[in-house]
């Protein structure tokens, strides 16, 4: 038997096209614009954090990322770990560093060696080290900052060198002993002066300067002539983890004053 369609059983419904055109595109643009300012707002954030840009906009040049710092700012050689020397130099670059910036290993790896070479190496230059954590007490960033003020006043300039080299993203304080210890510093006391937060005020004291000098994020720089009682002098201010070319051309400039 032939199949049979009652046509009065089934009801037409009719999807007009023109009227759901409308919703539907805004409900799309309104996902292409939340897309938009969520990837904005994430680069903002990376830039802002890590002080990252050395480009200019076309991303085809290095610009220079000098900026004076402030009129009333006092940064000293102090007596934090230096490379140099100090007979000789008459330009220091001060670096303040965080142990999690990924942009500091970065400048650690692939700048800062050349700095050495023709810079620290031939007596022009002296390079110091400070502590510069973006996180407080009690976090990582911060504690192997302290491990590293004990490391240097546990042994040397030279030993902290090695151990900033290394330092960057430990993720335990056994981590930081041990790395200390590979050095040749000696274990316990190394563990204690971590412990007990020896070196805590140094660390702040630090802090305080990079930010009486207009750093805000790291890595940051500041470069100038050495004036008496290691005073920083004709200071500038790099913000940020540029090529060895914006060094050069700050160094040569302070040099030829």
């Amino acid at each position: 038997m032939a199949n049979t369609k009652k046509k009065g059983s089934e009801k037409e419904v009719t999807i007009n096209m023109d009227t759901l055109g409308v919703p539907i595109a805004i409900i799309i643009a309104g996902v292409i614009i939340a897309t938009t300012i969520f990837f904005a707002s994430r680069d903002n954030t990376n830039t802002n954090n890590n002080s990252g840009n050395t480009l200019d906009n076309s991303g085809t040049g290095v610009v220079d990322g000098t900026t004076d710092t402030p009129e009333d700012a006092l940064v000293q050689l102090g007596d934090d770990p230096y490379l140099g020397n100090l007979e000789t130099a008459t330009v220091a670059i001060i670096d303040f560093s965080d142990y999690q910036c990924g942009y500091c290993q970065r400048h650690s790896e692939e700048v800062y060696p050349s700095i050495v070479e023709n810079y620290v190496d031939t007596g022009k230059v002296v390079y110091v080290f400070k502590e510069f954590p973006l996180s407080g007490v009690g976090q990582m960033g911060y504690t192997i900052a302290e491990g590293a003020s004990c490391v240097f006043n546990l042994s040397n300039s030279e030993t902290y060198v090695k151990f900033h080299k290394d330092a960057f993203f430990l993720e335990s304080n056994s981590d930081i002993v041990s790395l200390g210890a590979e050095l040749g510093v000696d274990r316990d006391a190394l563990n204690s002066c971590l412990n007990d937060g020896t070196y805590r005020s140094e660390v702040n004291v630090d802090q305080a300067e990079g930010q009486g000098a207009g750093i805000s994020g790291t890595p940051g720089f500041i470069i100038g002539t050495i004036g008496e009682n290691g005073v920083v002098e004709n200071a500038k201010l790099i913000a940020g983890a540029y090529p060895y070319e914006a060094f050069v051309s700050t160094i040569d400039a302070l040099l030829e004053e």
